[in-house]
């Protein structure tokens, strides 16, 4: 269902029954939105948990722009708005802002799919359509060729021209600034953060777009765990890998956040006759 988080429109999931006692913000990599985080939210709320999507892009071009600094206050200004505690996933560019969001006081931990690299050339953005975009400063285009077809190579195949259709060109300011190098919020929002925030990275071993050596070199930087879904790309979010990387998510945050993190029922009490 569709909902507003203030001012930032976010799809919603309510799952039936609730077992958990903080919600999820589900981020999305670039060009894509919250439709394409759709099944993830799906299996998410099946399983238990309460999941948000909020569209900070979209709130952005109402704002500073799409830059990096400005999408993590779009997000701080999100989780002001729906006033609880929650847990933080991002895919692609969506995990480096969960990464950066653990400074964020309602964040209870940090989970990046797939997570774009700081000085890393992404050949979702690098490829030669966009090539006139680049130097003009115009939007970019989604991905078409071979960067398209390793996006969605783990998407199942009858989802894929309507994930195709669902993309959107962007101004790409975070994704510029990342490739440049220039994002240094990880080690120092974490150094200034008071509280263990616990971070974990999910990566595909055959992800061209966030290689899992460098994936792993960003993990051990930040002091984040890491977990290898095997034989699996860049495509996280859904198709065949998405039940294996939920279930490294969900195995990490039970471990990590324990007792906290269960929505527990106090039991019925007894009427007088119920123990004849």
């Amino acid at each position: 269902m569709e909902t507003r988080l203030g001012r930032i429109p976010a799809a919603c999931e309510r799952p039936e029954p609730l077992k958990f006692a903080w919600p999820l913000i589900l981020l999305p990599e670039i060009f894509t939105t919250a439709r394409h985080l759709a099944v993830a939210r799906g299996y998410f709320a099946s399983i238990g948990w309460e999941v948000y999507a909020p569209d900070l892009r979209a709130a952005a071009e109402f704002t500073r722009g799409d830059g990096f600094d400005n999408l993590i206050a779009l997000l701080a200004e999100a989780l002001t708005a729906l006033a609880q505690d929650v847990i933080v996933v991002g895919h692609g560019l969506g995990g480096l802002l969960a990464l950066g969001a653990v400074a964020l006081p309602p964040v209870r931990a940090a989970v990046a799919l797939a997570p774009m690299l700081p000085g890393l050339k992404s050949p979702l953005v690098t490829g030669a359509a966009n090539l006139p975009s680049r130097l003009c400063g115009r939007p970019l285009k989604p991905p078409r060729g071979a960067a398209l077809f390793h996006l969605l190579a783990d998407a199942e195949p009858f989802q894929r021209e309507a994930l195709v259709r669902s993309m959107r060109a962007e101004e790409a300011s975070a994704a510029r600034e990342v490739m440049r190098g220039g994002i240094k919020f990880v080690e120092a929002r974490l150094a200034n953060n008071p509280r263990a925030v616990p971070r974990l990275i999910v990566a595909g071993d055959s992800d061209p777009f966030a290689p899992l050596e460098d994936t792993g070199r960003l993990a051990e930087r930040i002091g984040a765990a890491i977990r290898v879904v095997r034989g699996r790309g860049h495509w996280l979010i859904g198709g065949r890998a998405l039940e294996r990387a939920v279930a490294e998510v969900q195995r990490f945050l039970v471990r990590n956040l324990g007792g906290d993190l269960l929505l527990l029922y106090p039991e019925p009490s007894k009427e007088p006759n119920d123990e004849r």
